[in-house]
């Protein structure tokens, strides 16, 4: 730092009229006047909400980074070299842009409640829509699963939907009679991590390679409100530990949300393996958390018990502390990213069924030059805490995504997953070359294991 520099930051500390300075920043901050703050602010916190005075340095004053400063000056004193040489002036330009990060509400068009029973329906003489693995009609393979072809749309099924079938009554089965309960009791688990590839049960037809299938990825949890609404994405890491990130769960309490694991079409309750819901007991937000530029962007639900592990409710394993191996590992594996948010920025609803999305990892220097050719600008500077991923047309998670996981396969093994990154902010949804940033898992791994330490759950029980 230049000695013309520290005499501008010295300059604009709050001196008390007993000489001394009242500041409550951290050792990496410093008060100063927040129009100067603004001005050499390089978090893009134009794209992801307003500033607000969240801490007190005294009267006009805020707490600001050292860095961004350090970072302005030096810019300027290049620029201000350059147009010397040039012999031309340069004029600064500013431009505020603030765009609210909305996420979909989601009400599901059926009540949030586990042991409610319908009526099925009709779909001709003697014939109702059931769910799929109560009707006898298909093909039993070797490990006594029913592997069902769903043709969404085909005339024979009558408008039933995609988890039901169009079944004679002589060929229904009771729930406590389908080899699909036998599973459920049978079931051992193995470990963390594991994916069902192709899912369970169903094969699906006449969907692309963006919708997952049943169970296909076992530790997806979907964050409810207390009336049945969809919130938001998480992970589970523990059969009694969510993941999810901290801004989608801001304005909640422990005793406003609800956990739902082993949901896949959030508009049916009658996938072949029901869910489970849980209430919070505890809500962990990161205190680091910032809510104008989701620094840290992570919270950790503790539910009140834990969820009843299955073929469809499995946890996935976490990444170690990050080093430069780990980022290694991330950046070579084949990752991908699920969510019922919209498939793109033109949507105007979301998915019902859990859509999968394969995405490339973003090293962290390329990521942050091409997120400085968006409105962002040429100064901004992504922080420790992300983790990029997308840049591919076509290919993004969305609004209503935030606090899905983005999962990364784990080196030498096959169909086994780790949790390398929570869906945070991006700038529009599915554009070339506009990575969308992700919380980075291994960067706040040491949070996480203190945070699990303090709530009383072993390390050794997470992944």
């Amino acid at each position: 730092m230049s000695a013309e520099l520290l005499v501008v930051l010295l300059s604009l500390f709050s001196f008390l009229p007993d000489g001394s300075t009242q500041r409550s920043c951290s050792d990496l901050e410093i008060c100063i006047a927040k129009k100067l703050c603004d001005k050499t602010d390089d978090s893009g916190r134009g794209l992801l909400g307003t500033r607000i005075l969240d801490r007190s340095c005294g009267h006009g004053l805020i707490c600001c980074e050292k860095v961004q400063l350090e970072n302005f000056y030096a810019e300027e004193a290049e620029i201000e070299y350059r147009n010397q040489r040039k012999g031309t002036q340069w004029v600064g330009t500013t431009a505020a842009t603030t765009t609210e990060t909305a996420i979909a509400k989601h009400r599901e068009s059926e009540p949030v409640i586990e042991s409610e029973q319908e009526d099925y329906k009709s779909c001709g003489e003697q014939r109702l829509c059931v769910p799929r693995h109560l009707c006898t009609t298909g093909t039993v393979n070797q490990d006594g699963r029913y592997v069902i072809t769903a043709r969404i749309n085909e005339a024979s099924n009558f408008g039933c939907r995609s988890v039901e079938i169009c079944c004679h009554e002589n060929e229904q089965t009771d729930e406590g009679q389908s080899r699909m309960q036998q599973n459920l009791e049978e079931f051992t688990y193995r470990g963390c991590g594991y994916s069902n590839p192709k899912g369970l049960y169903y094969q699906l037809e006449g969907y692309n390679d963006s919708e997952s299938t049943f169970a296909e990825f076992p530790w997806m949890v979907a964050l409810m409100d207390m009336e049945g609404n969809y919130i938001c994405g998480g992970s589970l890491i523990h059969s009694q530990l969510v993941l999810t990130s901290a801004h989608n769960v801001a304005n909640y309490s422990e005793d406003s949300l609800l956990a739902r694991a082993g949901d896949w079409d959030l508009n049916s309750q009658r996938e072949p393996h029901p869910y489970q819901m849980r209430r919070i007991s505890q809500l962990h937000r990161h205190e680091a958390f910032n809510n104008l530029n989701f620094y840290n962007d992570m919270a950790l639900l503790v539910l009140e018990r834990p969820f009843k592990l299955a073929p469809h409710i499995q946890p996935i394993c976490l990444p170690p502390v990050e080093t430069t191996q780990v980022q290694e590992d991330i950046r070579r594996a084949h990752c991908l990213a699920t969510g019922w948010g919209q498939s793109n920025s033109s949507d105007k609803s979301m998915v019902h069924l859990l859509k999968r999305i394969e995405l490339p990892v973003v090293e962290h220097e390329n990521c942050q030059r091409l997120l400085r050719r968006t409105i962002l600008g040429r100064r901004f500077r992504l922080h420790d805490s992300f983790l990029c991923a997308g840049g591919v047309e076509g290919k993004d998670t969305c609004k209503g995504d935030g606090g899905s996981p983005l999962f990364c396969s784990m080196p030498g093994q096959t169909d086994r997953y780790q949790l390398a990154g929570i869906v945070s902010w991006g700038i529009e949804c599915a554009e070339k070359d506009f990575p969308a940033a992700y919380t980075n898992v291994a960067h706040l791994r040491d949070w996480i294991n203190q945070v699990v330490t303090q709530a009383g759950f072993p390390l050794s029980s997470l992944g």
